[in-house]
């Protein structure tokens, strides 16, 4: 059991941080992941801010970020024994190695992706060493945030629907043209229409589905929409307590498994031998799964079935997995029916999908924390990325963008990081009066005391 925090540690700000480089680790134990959590100019606004920052030794250097370029930003290089100790925060961008979590005093915070779930030993090692742990995949939104941009590509896609005369929504069979950044909403929003499918192609069909619409369509649309009549949404509904996460790089990780995921159906020698013969569907159409479409539109995938909860529904998803070469799957499930509910069976690797089919399992998961894919136990590494299971391959790598996009997702991270930080959050002045968004990530330590009783813990599976 945790010890209280005292008065003086509770309203204490940061101001000694440390920020540790990436070692073998019970979510690292091949020694992959290799990026660091905060780039030079990080370092450089949180020195101005008036912190005391110490880097690992080699903390960058994969990345190209010397430890001179950290001492030019104000920083002290520190070996891994010493980065630990005597720092009010430690920011690291993967949970560290139990015996380092050890290391830190009493009282001071780790901020990183803990992954509570997956590995719950390092909550109960947190708890024994009085050490508090923000995990960094848990802080969202709070409230949620939808841009004009995102609330206007919705709109647009409605009056788009709208105006075919003569269906319901549910009637409608949706393919959408191309590929388009500020199209999110309006994706989202067909999809959560329950159409009776919904596709995404590289060009126009030759026999129409019962509605077409072009990206470029969609973004015309969404560009002729009033600042009022945006204004007027915002009133009508009021954003939820929570959005999406503050700290992620959803879009890498889409785009990496969908890379990985095409490349490798092309070159098992089960069948197409080109993008554009590739047959695709993706399990659901969020942020994740939404980069993973950019990635296979880029590709040149002529055809990509994107699988709303109606689409997953069986025998509808049989007739999806039947026919695909590529499923990726997107969808992450509530935690209440993680491990009881599946959209890919083991059995349907014997089954219903074909031999040379790749499963590609963009949330990831492990023996305590199932993913919807049942025959994806535990995350594979990047140095050995897929197993074969019934002649089916499955991949459901941790640390997706180390395949092709380990600078960008690092770039990304310390970004997001920093506004987190010195920004919206104000994480630097400390857990006393951290906000709501704050306190729900917060999953061990003396500072759980300072979480409302009505404040339910953030849980996520996402990579």
């Amino acid at each position: 059991m945790t010890a209280a925090l005292g008065p003086a540690m509770r309203s204490r700000p940061f101001h000694r941080i440390g920020l540790a480089a990436e070692h073998l680790s019970p979510e690292n134990p091949d020694g992959s992941e290799v990026r660091v959590a905060l780039a030079p100019a990080a370092v450089s606004a949180l020195v101005r801010h008036g912190c005391a920052v110490a880097v690992e030794r080699g903390a960058g250097e994969a990345m190209g970020l010397s430890d001179a370029l950290y001492t030019a930003a104000g920083a002290t290089v520190e070996t891994r024994d010493a980065l630990y100790r005597d720092k009010d925060l430690v920011i690291k961008l993967k949970g560290p190695a139990h015996h380092d979590l050890a290391r830190m005093d009493p009282g001071s915070t780790l901020f990183c992706m803990a992954h509570p779930l997956s590995i719950p030993e390092r909550v109960e090692v947190a708890n024994a060493c009085g050490v508090n742990i923000v995990a960094m995949e848990l802080i969202r939104e709070c409230p949620e945030v939808l841009t004009d941009s995102y609330v206007r590509s919705r709109l647009a896609m409605r009056d788009l629907l709208a105006a075919v005369r003569g269906h319901a929504a549910g009637d409608l069979s949706v393919a959408l043209i191309g590929f388009s950044d500020d199209a999110f909403g309006g994706l989202q929003y067909a999809a959560r229409r329950r159409p009776r499918s919904l596709r995404v192609l590289r060009s126009r069909p030759a026999a129409p589905a019962t509605v077409t619409v072009g990206f470029g369509e969609l973004e015309e649309a969404a560009a002729r929409i009033a600042a009022a009549r945006v204004a007027a949404y915002r009133d009508r509904r009021p954003p939820r307590p929570y959005g999406r996460r503050r700290i992620h790089c959803l879009h890498e990780t889409g785009r990496a498994g969908a890379r990985f995921g095409i490349d490798l159906a092309l070159r098992n020698g089960h069948g197409p031998q080109a993008p554009d013969d590739l047959r695709v569907c993706l399990l659901g159409y969020g942020n994740v799964a939404f980069g993973a479409l950019d990635e296979c539109v880029r590709h040149g995938v002529r055809e990509i079935d994107v699988l709303t909860k109606r689409a997953t529904r069986r025998p509808h998803l049989l007739r999806y997995l039947r026919s695909s070469d590529l499923v990726i799957n997107g969808a992450e499930q509530p935690p209440a029916v993680r491990g009881t509910r599946y959209l890919v069976t083991d059995d349907d690797l014997r089954s219903v999908l074909r031999p040379g089919t790749v499963v590609v399992d963009l949330v990831g998961g492990c023996a305590t924390n199932r993913t919807a894919v049942e025959p994806i136990v535990e995350s594979t590494h990047p140095s050995r990325p897929c197993v074969v299971r019934h002649g089916v391959y499955l991949a459901s790598v941790w640390g997706w963008p180390l395949l092709g996009f380990a600078r960008e997702s690092a770039e990304r991270y310390s970004r997001q990081i920093t506004d987190v930080l010195l920004a919206d959050e104000r994480l630097i002045d400390g857990l006393a009066g951290a906000t709501a968004g704050i306190l729900r990530a917060l999953v061990a330590g003396p500072a759980l005391g300072l979480r409302p009783s009505s404040q339910p813990m953030a849980l996520s599976a996402t990579l």
